[in-house]
Protein backbone atom coordinates (compact mmCIF):
# COMPACT_ATOMS: atom_id res chain seq x y z
CA UNK A 1 0.00 0.00 0.00
CA UNK A 2 1.36 3.70 -1.08
CA UNK A 3 2.09 5.64 2.54
CA UNK A 4 -0.15 9.01 1.42
CA UNK A 5 -2.99 6.22 0.92
CA UNK A 6 -2.09 5.22 4.57
CA UNK A 7 -2.00 8.44 6.22
CA UNK A 8 -5.30 8.78 4.51
CA UNK A 9 -6.94 5.41 5.56
CA UNK A 10 -5.51 6.35 8.88
CA UNK A 11 -7.20 9.56 8.47
CA UNK A 12 -10.91 8.39 7.77
CA UNK A 13 -10.54 5.44 10.41
CA UNK A 14 -9.69 8.49 13.17
CA UNK A 15 -12.71 10.41 11.70
CA UNK A 16 -15.06 7.34 11.95
CA UNK A 17 -14.21 6.44 14.89
CA UNK A 18 -14.61 10.02 17.00
CA UNK A 19 -18.29 9.96 15.18
CA UNK A 20 -19.11 6.30 16.26
CA UNK A 21 -17.21 5.99 19.39
CA UNK A 22 -15.51 8.98 20.87
CA UNK A 23 -18.41 11.61 20.57
CA UNK A 24 -21.02 9.46 22.13
CA UNK A 25 -18.82 8.72 25.08
CA UNK A 26 -17.79 12.18 25.50
CA UNK A 27 -21.27 13.52 25.74
CA UNK A 28 -22.56 10.29 27.60
CA UNK A 29 -25.37 9.17 24.39
CA UNK A 30 -26.23 5.30 23.55
CA UNK A 31 -23.53 4.00 20.98
CA UNK A 32 -27.02 2.68 18.83
CA UNK A 33 -28.91 5.95 18.88
CA UNK A 34 -26.20 7.74 17.96
CA UNK A 35 -24.99 5.51 14.96
CA UNK A 36 -28.25 5.72 13.70
CA UNK A 37 -29.07 9.41 13.98
CA UNK A 38 -25.52 11.34 14.86
CA UNK A 39 -23.34 9.96 12.31
CA UNK A 40 -22.12 10.72 9.16
CA UNK A 41 -20.29 7.33 7.51
CA UNK A 42 -22.34 6.78 4.79
CA UNK A 43 -20.10 10.11 3.48
CA UNK A 44 -17.39 9.08 5.13
CA UNK A 45 -16.36 5.87 3.75
CA UNK A 46 -16.65 6.50 -0.18
CA UNK A 47 -14.90 9.83 0.61
CA UNK A 48 -12.10 8.34 2.31
CA UNK A 49 -11.87 5.30 -0.41
CA UNK A 50 -11.66 7.80 -3.18
CA UNK A 51 -9.30 10.53 -1.38
CA UNK A 52 -6.68 7.88 -0.99
CA UNK A 53 -6.76 6.22 -4.39
CA UNK A 54 -6.56 9.91 -5.75
CA UNK A 55 -3.59 10.23 -3.36
CA UNK A 56 -2.20 7.12 -4.60
CA UNK A 57 -2.18 8.31 -8.53
CA UNK A 58 -0.96 11.43 -7.27
CA UNK A 59 1.95 10.24 -5.52
CA UNK A 60 2.95 7.96 -8.54
CA UNK A 61 3.94 12.02 -10.10
CA UNK A 62 4.73 13.66 -7.03
CA UNK A 63 5.68 11.79 -4.16
CA UNK A 64 6.79 14.27 -1.50
CA UNK A 65 3.94 16.21 -2.31
CA UNK A 66 1.29 13.23 -1.66
CA UNK A 67 2.66 12.29 1.28
CA UNK A 68 2.72 15.48 2.11
CA UNK A 69 -0.77 16.18 1.32
CA UNK A 70 -1.95 13.20 3.61
CA UNK A 71 -0.08 14.57 6.67
CA UNK A 72 -1.66 17.39 6.39
CA UNK A 73 -5.33 15.43 5.85
CA UNK A 74 -4.34 13.73 8.78
CA UNK A 75 -3.21 16.40 11.21
CA UNK A 76 -6.57 18.27 9.78
CA UNK A 77 -9.11 15.44 10.94
CA UNK A 78 -7.33 15.39 14.57
CA UNK A 79 -7.88 18.97 15.21
CA UNK A 80 -11.06 20.31 12.98
CA UNK A 81 -14.34 19.33 13.33
CA UNK A 82 -15.43 16.42 10.70
CA UNK A 83 -18.81 15.41 10.31
CA UNK A 84 -21.40 16.12 13.15
CA UNK A 85 -19.21 15.25 15.86
CA UNK A 86 -16.09 17.85 17.66
CA UNK A 87 -12.79 17.62 16.88
CA UNK A 88 -10.80 13.98 17.98
CA UNK A 89 -8.90 15.65 20.62
CA UNK A 90 -11.86 17.73 21.92
CA UNK A 91 -13.58 14.24 22.60
CA UNK A 92 -11.17 12.90 23.93
CA UNK A 93 -10.26 15.67 26.56
CA UNK A 94 -13.66 15.98 27.06
CA UNK A 95 -14.15 12.26 28.44
CA UNK A 96 -10.79 12.22 29.85
CA UNK A 97 -11.51 15.57 31.94
CA UNK A 98 -9.32 17.74 30.67
CA UNK A 99 -11.11 21.76 30.18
Amino acid sequence: MASAAGLVLAAGGIAAANEAIFAPLAHHKDFATSLKTDTNLWRLIPATAILALTLTGLEQMAPGFAKGLSGLVLLAVLVIPVGNAGAPLENIATFVGVK
